[in-house]
């Protein structure tokens, strides 16, 4: 069977490539500001919650997230303590972790930054068509989900 080179790429294929091609946007953003995705995830996963939160559970939400092993989460958090971004507390009971004023600044700063370099990747698309993009991949994702149990 031969293939069109000039035919349309399967849904699949396309997010794919799209996903790869947006994430690079996303780590130069982040390299920018001499971040990487790991350190990103943790910042974005306590500028969520607003509180300090367990180090397990940073823990677990970084591996679920990222497949990210315990020893390189604290590597993650080790960092962006030295940073001044989190305040890092091992010694608690349980241990904890959170950002801290600076971090919360460098987030916001950082965010700001990289959701520029990425949008650009939109810009100019008929936002009627992105939004129902949007509802087609969220849709997708819902149904691979339950799939997977």
């Amino acid at each position: 069977m031969t293939v069109n080179p000039e035919s349309r790429p399967s849904l699949g294929r396309a997010l794919a490539e799209t996903t790869r091609l947006i994430g690079k946007l996303h780590r130069r953003a982040l390299a920018d500001f001499d971040s990487d995705f790991p350190t990103w995830m943790l910042l974005t996963l306590l500028e969520e919650a607003d509180v300090a939160l367990p180090v397990d559970e940073v823990v677990k939400e970084l591996n679920r997230r990222l497949d990210l092993a315990e020893p390189d989460t604290v590597r993650v958090l080790e960092r962006a303590a030295a940073a001044g971004h989190v305040a890092y507390r091992p010694g608690d009971a349980p241990a904890t972790a959170e950002l801290t004023e600076s971090g919360k600044d460098h987030f916001a700063a950082l965010y700001a930054h990289a959701r520029k370099a990425t949008d650009a990747a939109f810009e100019g698309i008929d936002p009627a068509g992105l939004d129902t993009a949007l509802t087609v991949v969220l849709a997708a994702k819902e149904r691979a989900a339950a799939e997977l149990g």
